[in-house]
């Protein structure tokens, strides 16, 4: 069986897997507040979202508060890079964009094999912590372009 292009697949998932194992730790040292964490704890915390309705709406409106960050940082990086190191980002980012699309696959594949109303707010959570990776580590090559500004 074959998983899309060998080079890109591999390239995207040795991404999301070291940035999954990085981005806590960096957020950590660097004392950065993550303000959609922030507000994801708050809605999922209130009693008022309680039930997997209200979980899931609170996981989703992280994802969109994730992917807005994620984009406003791509094109941040895209307009302050250089030429070619804005053609590397974009290859990358095409490359995570295949690797998000091929997970969710898997992850709806995995999820439809478990049952109870539980596994709805976990798949979302899956789904929000996916794109946040991503968001926070095109935040953090937005943070090293100004460093020597």
């Amino acid at each position: 069986m074959r998983f899309g292009s060998g080079r890109f697949w591999l390239i995207g998932a040795a991404a999301v897997c070291l940035s999954a194992f990085l981005l806590p730790a960096t957020l950590i040292a660097s004392g950065l507040k993550d303000s959609t964490a922030d507000t994801l704890d708050r809605c999922l915390n209130d009693p008022a979202n309680g039930s997997t309705a209200g979980q899931t709406e609170c996981e989703a409106a992280a994802t969109d508060e994730y992917d807005r960050r994620m984009n406003a940082a791509y094109a941040t990086l895209m307009h302050e890079l250089p030429r070619e190191a804005a053609q590397q980002l974009r290859l990358s980012q095409r490359a995570w964009l295949a690797f998000r699309d091929a997970e969710a696959k898997a992850r709806d594949a995995l999820y439809e094999t478990r049952q109870g109303t539980m596994y709805v707010p976990m798949q979302a959570a899956d789904t929000t912590n996916v794109i946040r990776d991503r968001a926070l580590l095109l935040e953090g090559y937005v943070r090293v372009m100004a460093i020597d500004e």
